[in-house]
């Protein structure tokens, strides 16, 4: 089921669910998803068209869902721990979930495919089945952790010698830059 067509900077819908928490390893994380609004925000930015506003209860399930997502990742990523069967039977029940079906319809003579908008949780069946799809294929692989001290963000990486290291070269690598050109010029 494909809910965006958007270059998602992460790679993947699961992994910018989890890139909703900013600084994850740091001192202060910033959670991008307090309320329903915020949750219609962020899928509005990842191309999300919704059925429907969010609501209080969409919240806890998204953050529910964000959290075992993220730690399944990092187990995948570092490999220090082991993967833990909530999370698993977490992201399974929600990939189970029912999911908008296509639809043809004629326009101008031809067949197009009319998919529904999304409700909230059909998201997050989505999200799960991402998850799912990302953590059993070879593409787990590329999956990297952001290079960036506090940063923590799982991201995909496509780039042609795999050698990606930040979630965002805007954000993460101008930061490692800066930091990089002060110390040599301290040295001075």
């Amino acid at each position: 089921m494909v809910l965006t067509t958007k270059r998602l900077a992460t790679g993947r819908l699961c992994l910018e669910l989890v890139a909703t928490v900013h600084g994850r390893l740091g001192d202060a994380p910033n959670d991008d998803l307090l309320d329903g609004a915020a949750v219609a925000q962020w899928l509005a930015a990842v191309g999300v068209e919704i059925a429907e506003a969010p609501v209080a209860d969409d919240v806890s399930h998204y953050v529910e869902v964000r959290e075992a997502v993220c730690r399944l990742v990092t187990v995948s990523v570092t490999g220090t721990a082991e993967q833990r069967g909530e999370d698993v039977a977490l992201v399974n029940a929600w990939a189970r979930g029912s999911a908008p079906v296509p639809q043809l319809r004629v326009e101008e003579r031809s067949l197009v495919s009319d998919t529904a908008k999304p409700t909230p949780r059909q998201v997050l069946t989505a999200v799960a089945r991402d998850a799912i799809d990302l953590l059993t294929t070879p593409e787990s692989a590329r999956l990297h952790q952001c290079d960036g001290s506090h940063c923590g963000t799982v991201f995909l990486d496509t780039s042609r010698g795999g050698r990606r290291r930040w979630c965002s070269s805007d954000r993460c690598g101008n930061r490692a830059r800066v930091a990089a050109h002060r110390d040599r010029h301290s040295e001075v």
